[in-house]
This record gives C-alpha cells, sequence and structure tokens, in this order.
C-alpha cells in the first residue's frame, strides 16, 4: 500500500473516531459544570479546615453526623422567599449571609459534610415540564448521604430525611433529570425520585 494512502486511512480512522467520542460525552446544563466545580473546590484540605475552624467559633458540632450537621446548619441559615441580591456558592459566604434559598441549603449542607469526611453527593433537579399534569418542574437542589452503603436522600431546606418520593408526589413536580454531583462525576439519578 502507498504510504499517502495508509496516512490517509488512518487519519481518517482517528476523526471518525474523535467525531463518535464528541457526538456521544455527555452534554450537561452549565449550571451542573458549576455545582460540579463548586464541589470540586469544597473537597479541598484547606477549604475544609477553614469552613471547620469556621463553623467552631459559633457553635462547635460536637457529634459530626449527617442529623446534628442538619440541626446545625438549620440553626444559622434561615430560609427566605424573597430574591437575594447576592447568591453565595460556598459555604462561608452563605454562613455569613445568614439567609438562603434551596441552593444555599444544599451547598452548605455539602460543605459541611465534606468538611467532616462524610461522603456525600449534591443533587440538582433539571427537570422540564413536560407531563401537563403536574405543576412545576426543576429548580430544587437537595443532598444524598452515604448511610450504611447507600445513597440517603436529605433535603435540607424542607429539613427532610430519605423521602426521595417527595417532589413527585407531595409537590407534584415533572421530575424527569436530576443529577447527583460526586467529586469529578455527574450521576443520573432521576428514577430514584421519579
Amino acid at each position: 500500500m502507498n504510504k499517502l494512502l495508509i496516512i490517509s486511512i488512518v487519519l481518517l480512522a482517528l476523526l471518525v473516531g474523535g467525531m463518535a467520542y464528541y457526538m456521544t460525552r455527555p452534554v450537561y446544563p452549565k449550571s451542573i459544570l458549576v455545582y460540579r466545580y463548586r464541589y470540586q473546590q469544597m473537597m479541598s484540605m484547606e477549604m475544609k479546615k477553614e469552613l471547620i475552624n469556621f463553623t467552631n467559633q459559633f457553635h462547635p458540632i460536637t457529634e459530626r453526623n449527617y442529623i446534628e450537621l442538619l440541626e446545625w446548619e438549620h440553626i444559622y441559615l434561615k430560609y427566605t422567599e424573597y430574591a437575594l441580591n447576592f447568591r453565595p456558592e460556598l459555604p462561608i459566604p452563605i454562613i455569613i449571609q445568614g439567609k438562603g434559598r434551596c441552593g444555599e441549603f444544599a451547598l452548605l449542607y455539602t460543605g459541611l459534610l465534606l468538611a467532616n469526611d462524610i461522603d456525600c453527593r449534591l443533587v440538582v433537579d433539571c427537570s422540564v415540564l413536560w407531563n401537563q399534569s403536574k405543576k412545576a418542574a426543576g429548580d430544587h437542589m437537595w443532598v444524598e448521604v452515604l448511610v450504611q452503603d447507600k445513597w440517603l436522600h436529605v433535603d435540607p431546606t424542607e429539613n427532610k430525611i430519605d423521602q426521595p418520593k417527595l417532589y413527585s408526589n407531595n409537590w407534584n413536580k415533572d421530575v424527569n433529570l436530576v443529577y447527583a454531583i460526586h467529586g469529578d462525576n455527574i450521576i443520573d439519578v432521576t428514577e430514584t425520585y421519579r
């Protein structure tokens, strides 16, 4: 075979293979990529130590289990229905602000768990309203905590534990696209909440 033909075949194979990868890799909403970056920031040892030192100034967390951390959060973070001019995405600025909505509650709780070496996933509902019999979709965040080798639903905003059908049943939401962020990974967990 001619060298030029072999090079052409190899280049074509690389091009087709590269295109196939590009066409099959998942495309996530921008917010998911931003929250994955925030999660990765909260995993750093420096940020964990900083958060532990900061929280201990207010009210030391003694047991450091997921329930006590949830209780701690509800002492220092209050829910607001009103739009916030500033939406911090890292734990210490959230604590300083002292109020927030589901994003602030989920991000702070994730930071507290990670700082205390408790394995968790930040969960983001990106659903869109397709089912017109439902009243809403998407726009909510919560956390999953690894307890006895199972991912346990914890909604820090609502102060609810192990109620994964809360959104589809009680809130009448169309749940059709839910991602969990765990380190570098983005996992589709829609079926857990549908």
